[in-house]
């Protein structure tokens, strides 16, 4: 089951950095858990309501937004994502880079939680695993 998980998490990718934003939110539960705090806007929710506020809300934060995803790797029942994101800031100008990684945990081929970390050692120290 695990590569199927892997391949809804790459399916929910390639929607979204395609522009499709309905279909990468698709490919989440309809109550969906998202832990965005060790991000700078520190968000949580549950839900797809709140999936789109907290992604929408970084993401327009942005003139300028990208994201490279440099790896995902099968943990078993969660499945890691190390990201790195580029952007200018809207109200500062300032450009940045930053890398974080994700857990995703899917259930009947749906994304049930998203939780990001500040790096891939945090990630797996969460699920008690180490690199």
């Amino acid at each position: 089951m695990s590569q199927e998980n892997v391949a809804v998490v790459r399916q929910m990718y390639d929607a979204f950095h395609s522009g499709d934003a309905e279909g990468a939110v698709d490919h989440f539960a309809l109550d969906v858990t998202v832990d965005a705090g060790d991000r700078p806007d520190d968000q949580a929710g549950k839900g797809r309501e709140a999936l789109v506020r907290i992604i929408g809300t970084w993401v327009e934060s942005f003139d300028e937004w990208s994201e490279e995803i440099e790896e995902i790797r099968d943990l078993g029942d969660y499945i890691l994502v190390a990201a790195k994101q580029r952007g200018r800031g809207k109200a500062s100008g300032i450009e940045t880079e930053l890398r974080y990684a994700l857990l995703y945990e899917v259930e009947d081929g749906k994304i049930g939680s998203m939780t990001f970390y500040s790096d891939v050692a945090d990630a797996l120290e969460a699920v008690g695993l180490r690199e």
